[in-house]
């Protein structure tokens, strides 16, 4: 068997192991859809969502090779090779969108909605791409004692000047709260940054804020 046979075989079993994923002994849900390609009407093929699957299954292909000859994956792995399926599968639909077909839509932001996000450079793409929604940046953490969590070996004189940050940060955020009236407020979180976790959690603690997974933002 050729490296391309290979990979499709690999690509059909991630496929059907995303229908029948259990994380400790609890099913995950899925949504399926009874489309077919006869379903298909004319239309444009997005191309540049087309080359971005093929990217995210290049990646995820990286695996067979990693993993042979048994392709046994511990969790960590798991949820790394399926999320890049998962990403493959967001930008077939957008694919198949083209052509007449209709799937559950990602996570929309709103205009009625503060959100909160720990770097700048994903506050700059968020407003590129969406300039009409409320977006602050903590710039880092919200709570200077948070810090000590990422750098325990941070000296008194850095910290004072985190301490002052995180007020002027805070500041920022009320006044944002108290001119918009927002109808709730959100932290943008990837799963896998410390930082974005601790924002999180004193987001929660200072303004009752919720939370969602950057993952599943069309960034």
């Amino acid at each position: 068997m050729d490296r391309m046979e290979d990979s499709k075989l690999l690509i059909k079993k991630a496929i059907s192991t995303i229908h029948t994923l259990n994380t400790g002994g609890r099913s995950v849900p899925v949504v399926e859809s009874l489309v077919s390609y006869k379903d298909a009407k004319s239309g444009k093929i997005n191309v540049k969502e087309f080359k971005n699957a093929m990217y995210s299954l290049i990646e995820a292909d990286d695996f067979l090779y990693r993993k042979a000859p048994h392709h046994k994956l511990d969790e960590s792995e798991a949820k790394e090779f399926c999320k890049l399926i998962f990403k493959c599968k967001r930008h077939l639909d957008k694919v198949l969108e083209e052509f007449g077909f209709k799937f559950q839509e990602e996570v929309k932001l709103r205009g009625d909605v503060l959100y909160i996000v720990s770097s700048k450079k994903l506050l700059r793409s968020l407003k590129s791409k969406m300039p009409e929604i409320n977006v602050v940046s903590t710039d880092g953490v919200l709570h200077p004692e948070d810090i000590k969590v990422i750098r325990p070996d941070i000296n008194e004189k850095a910290l004072k000047g985190i301490s002052k940050k995180c007020e002027i940060v805070k500041n920022q955020i009320n006044k944002l709260i108290d001119t918009l009236k927002p109808r709730e407020v959100v932290v943008i979180v990837d799963e896998n940054n410390k930082g974005d976790q601790l924002v999180y959690l004193r987001a929660k603690e200072l303004y009752g804020a919720k939370k969602i997974n950057i993952e599943d933002l069309d960034l």
